[in-house]
């Protein structure tokens, strides 16, 4: 659910934001609201479930996304009221309204709770003997690979139907609240669990494998300052920051030139970032 609901907002969060209002400039800052407070906000989440356990982390995360769903839903229904109106050359026309608002919070919120993957890893993590590590986090990347690709295809599909945005949305907010249900229902608590072994994979850190979210004793105790001096991790750094700044640039400012120029309707946006997703995973 963390990337399906990542991406089922990309065919038609560009329409959504010029009907209330906005131009590019807001849809570019609501674009970035989302990973901007999913970046304080995972690792809260991850610190929480060292010392709370995964399962109640994992269902206060899938809250959060329900709670995120409502609102968004809840601005197709507020009046269009507008609050603030500019016309500058710098940012263009464009106008703050109370359904913006609402878009904002529900992005905000979405995003400081939805931080739930390393969280997800780590409850693997926490299940799964070391021979079946692989095996395991490999149908976790599919499972985030096919939320990428199905997230657009059904935005694109239900909000080409005679009721518009709202039934995406809609759609999001049910797939979130059967998850957590299945969440506090079906999901075994594997308490809290602490550690000393070290890990002897930085791969693991950057997410490729499981991740442990645990305490560490003892020397491999290393702070932020100490896990930089490792060699070429600097390095490493700045080319995950450039790839995703790419990808992220590329997924916000596409829908925009594909209204403007190509007239493209939320069908269309929808089956090109499923294709577009697809290749990815195959590539």
């Amino acid at each position: 659910m963390g990337t399906l609901g990542f991406s089922i907002v990309l065919p038609f969060l560009v329409f959504l934001v010029t009907q209330f209002g906005g131009n590019a400039i807001i849809y570019g800052l609501i674009g970035a609201v989302y990973p901007l407070f999913q970046l304080f906000g995972a690792s809260i989440l991850g610190k929480w479930s060292d010392i709370y356990g995964r399962k109640k982390i994992l269902f206060l995360s899938q809250a959060g996304t329900v709670a995120g769903w409502l609102i968004f839903l809840a601005s197709a229904v507020v009046p269009l009221t507008v609050l603030f109106s500019f016309d500058t050359a710098l940012l263009g026309v464009f106008s703050i309204t109370i359904p913006l608002i609402f878009v904002f919070a529900a992005r905000a919120i979405d995003g400081l709770t939805g931080g739930n993957i390393s969280v997800a890893n780590a409850y693997l993590a926490d299940i799964t003997d070391e021979k079946s590590m692989n095996k395991n986090f490999g149908k976790m990347s599919v499972s985030s690979n096919l939320g990428f690709i199905a997230g657009p295809a059904l935005a694109g599909l239900l909000g080409s139907t005679s009721y518009g945005y709202v039934v995406p949305i809609v759609a999001a907010l049910v797939l979130s609240a059967v998850t957590l249900v299945l969440i506090q229902f079906y999901l075994p608590d594997t308490g809290v669990k602490q550690y000393t072994e070290k890990p002897d994979d930085i791969k693991k850190v950057l997410g490729f494998e499981g991740k442990e979210c645990f305490k560490i004793e003892g020397e491999a105790n290393a702070s932020k300052s100490k896990i930089l001096d490792i060699p070429n991790i600097k390095f490493i750094f700045v080319i995950y920051f450039l790839i995703f700044l790419g990808f992220n640039f590329y997924y916000t400012s596409f829908p925009v030139h594909a209204i403007e120029k190509l007239g493209w309707t939320v069908g269309e946006m929808g089956v090109y970032f499923s294709v577009l997703s697809v290749l990815m995973v195959i590539v």
